[in-house]
């Protein structure tokens, strides 16, 4: 069991900023397609007050997911992933790339909840069930649900990230200290 706790602790900061690309990058691509089963259909019909909301959800989601992937990669390129001494540039983005996770859950959580009984209550007289077998789809409600999901995920991930990096912040003060008396007590011999 021991030696699990220490290969994990080994390797907890990639696998939390793996965890963090994971996320951010993923919701990313759960934005790009966020309407694409409902957006030619609805659009063609009557039902033009849901496919506005949901064009709307659909820009503010994926601009903040845009967000989190330009944070993403400026982790990367700051090596946030490896780095053992974390700079001022490491805690702010990753300080900020866990605000985004959460602003991203929150909203998509939000939108979800407004748009899912919004299509649910589009009756076959606004989008007949024609239209769907046209577009070779059907109505299905997924999208809500694994964004919900993914939701919970983001938030989990942007807890782990500040977990992980109080722990760090802590280890590097407690390594700083333990330099700074073993150069002192250099110094008196």
């Amino acid at each position: 069991m021991q030696n699990i706790l220490k290969t994990i602790g080994k390797y907890i900061q990639p696998i939390i900023y793996t965890l963090l690309i994971l996320a951010a990058a993923g919701f990313y691509a759960y934005t790009l397609g966020y309407s694409t089963n409902w957006a030619y259909i609805v659009s063609e019909t009557r039902a033009s007050q849901f496919y506005l909301a949901s064009q709307t959800a659909n820009r503010v989601l994926s601009q903040v997911g845009f967000i989190g992937v330009v944070l993403l990669l400026l982790l990367i390129f700051t090596a946030s992933l490896s780095r053992k001494t974390f700079y001022k540039s490491n805690i702010v983005l990753s300080i900020l790339s866990s605000i985004t996770l959460v602003v991203s859950a929150v909203l998509t959580l939000y939108y979800n909840s407004v748009l899912e009984p919004m299509y649910r209550n589009i009756s076959p007289l606004e989008v007949p069930d024609h239209l769907y077998q046209i577009r070779r789809t059907v109505k299905n409600y997924m999208v809500f649900q694994f964004g919900n999901l993914y939701a919970i995920f983001m938030i989990v991930v942007a807890v782990l990230v500040v977990v992980f990096l109080v722990y760090k912040l802590k280890a590097q003060k407690e390594r700083a200290q333990l330099i700074q008396e073993a150069v002192k007590s250099y110094g008196n011999h």
